[in-house]
């Protein structure tokens, strides 16, 4: 199934590679206790990435030709991969501002679907966790799979995070955002009965020894960069930047299928032993503490911003976040800029269209920062003042 989709690709523009680290690195995170799962291992299956769990979890609810799947307006394409992979089709429902679901919508949306609708993903967006009481509840009365995307969310086998994997029948999570390994993906079923005919392959052997060396060597590469980081050149490095003429990105509408991030040679394979190992030992408490902590930093330093917001100022009791999410009023030339910077930011502007509001201006305003329990205080100070001076007034920028 081909989608209308909306492509940014930045490659014109040349931006230099993070200077902090988008995700953990080195140990951060880590204990020397093993800590104990929630439940029995029969309920849990690992893969490479959280997408090829969330294409059994699809498959496992009958997502295949002649099938739909709804799911939110605002994501990642990796969301929708899976399903496209499967042959089925995808139906995008419409969000609140607060990312919350659009529960008026739905019932529309069935009527419209060419195909029957046999699961919707939910998505706890930034490691924030939604009520989907109302949503399971609609889900079990016409017969569609609830799956539960916690992506963004700390949901592994050593800790279920509050309010996060109580309504659906699978749930689906990336542990590698929170700790830092070469790759992980979880597939959590409530009925492990539902995954007994479900067996992944292991990895060669080389492919151990490749990934316990990337995780090494991005280590490695943070250390250097981080050398370099100084709030003082700031007011330099910007009017150099304003200064020279850069290409535009290119955003472009694209009839589309699976994106080039999904790789169906990768399907059924479990996460690395190395990646599996650092799962039996996180610090819970650390990890929590420090990423809260720098949330509150952002959260402080960005609120009374001139050009931008912070989508959620405070944190529920107990979250543990996955990024910082920051509405900005002008992508350009602010997004420009902090990406020239080397600011460790993210966007998902490469999505499928709908009529969703949210979706459609969140897609090129809504930044992700990181929070993550690796940052030290000077990525911190750094990171601060970039997105501060970055807002603090116009200056000539031209391009090409």
């Amino acid at each position: 199934m081909l989608l209308d989709t909306l492509i940014f690709d930045p490659s014109p523009c040349g931006f230099p590679k993070p200077r902090v680290p988008l995700l953990p690195t080195g140990l951060d995170g880590l204990a020397l206790n093993t800590a104990q799962p929630w439940a029995p291992t029969s309920h849990f299956r690992h893969f490479a990435r959280g997408r090829y769990a969330l294409r059994e979890a699809y498959r496992l609810s009958g997502i295949g030709p002649g099938s739909t799947l709804l799911a939110p307006a605002y994501h990642c394409r990796t969301m929708l991969d899976p399903a496209l992979a499967l042959g089925g089709n995808v139906l995008l429902y419409p969000l609140h501002t607060n990312l919350s679901p659009n529960l008026a919508a739905l019932d529309a949306l069935i009527n419209q679907s060419p195909a029957p609708v046999k699961a919707l993903l939910a998505t706890h967006f930034f490691g924030i966790a939604q009520d989907f009481a109302a949503l399971a509840a609609w889900c079990i009365e016409r017969g569609i799979t609830l799956i539960e995307d916690g992506s963004h969310a700390f949901f592994c086998e050593h800790h279920r995070p509050a309010g996060i994997g109580g309504h659906g029948e699978f749930v689906v999570s990336s542990p590698y955002k929170f700790l830092p390994s070469p790759d992980g993906g979880l597939l959590y079923a409530r009925d492990a009965g539902r995954l007994k005919s479900l067996s992944t392959r292991a990895p060669a052997v080389v492919n151990e020894l490749r990934g316990m060396h990337f995780a090494w060597s991005k280590a490695a590469e943070q250390r250097n960069n981080r050398a370099a980081l100084a709030p003082a050149h700031l007011d330099a490095e910007l009017a150099a930047i304003a200064a020279a003429r850069h290409s535009a990105a290119i955003d472009r509408h694209e009839l589309a299928g699976t994106s080039a991030d999904y790789r169906p040679d990768h399907e059924g394979y479990t996460a690395l032993r190395f990646s599996r190992m650092l799962y039996r030992h996180p610090d819970i408490d650390s990890i929590a503490q420090r990423r809260r902590d720098h949330y509150r930093q952002w959260a402080m330093a960005t609120m009374n911003l001139p050009y931008c917001r912070p989508l959620y100022p405070e944190l529920p009791e107990g979250c543990i976040p996955y990024m910082f999410p920051l509405i900005i009023d002008n992508p350009e030339p602010h997004f420009t800029r902090l990406k020239q910077l080397g600011v460790p930011i993210f966007r998902w502007d490469s999505s499928a269209v709908s009529g969703c509001a949210t979706a459609s201006d969140y897609r090129l305003h809504l930044l992700h920062l990181p929070c993550h329990q690796s940052l030290t205080g000077r990525d911190m100070d750094w990171m601060i003042a970039a997105i501060t001076k970055v807002g603090a007034g116009e200056t000539a920028h031209n391009y090409s």
